[in-house]
């Protein structure tokens, strides 16, 4: 099932929607996590980034997206840590996460994924609660912040009826 986020505030740009669109075409599975995950489920929290987790951030199909819309993968080697992408035309949002506190591994999570459509794009997004349990257990003061308009978010969620009922 793909949710399909109409007027949805956190549209993506050109750049960010053809880089996307080369990972889909490759089939390089990836999840959309964090704060930017949690506002494309409805919760209202500020980030300026959105945080990609690959399922294998050494795939050689990343750089090869990246360069067919016209960017460049660096990929964290030679001690460079994290991986970046660059280069890409107004698309300087994406952060690329190689460790989620609190999570299970890639498969795991990914298996509960959710599909959220934007801009005409399904994205597999991490689930409301487990991005609680990730901020929870990064234990930063910026992640504690956003937990409760996190759990009112998920709070919300739950009340409403499912499209299947």
């Amino acid at each position: 099932m793909v949710l399909e986020l109409r007027g949805f505030a956190m549209l993506l740009t050109p750049g960010e929607r053809r880089f996307l669109l080369e990972l889909h075409q490759r089939g390089i599975r990836y999840l959309l996590i964090g704060a930017s995950a949690a506002n494309a489920q409805g919760a209202r929290i500020a980030t300026v980034d959105m945080d990609l987790w690959f399922e294998d951030a050494t795939d050689p199909r990343i750089a090869e997206a990246a360069k067919a819309a016209g960017g460049v993968w660096v990929s964290g080697a030679f001690g460079m840590r994290p991986p970046q992408i660059g280069g890409l035309a107004d698309a300087d949002r994406f952060d690329v996460v190689t460790h989620a506190d609190g999570l299970n591994s890639f498969e795991r999570e990914f298996s509960r994924a959710k599909s959220i459509e934007i801009d005409e794009i399904a994205l597999k997004v991490l689930p409301l609660e487990r991005i609680i349990v990730s901020k929870r257990a990064a234990g930063r003061s910026r992640d504690l912040a956003q937990i409760p308009a996190l759990e009112e978010a998920l709070a919300v969620l739950k009340e409403k009826p499912s499209e299947d009922e």
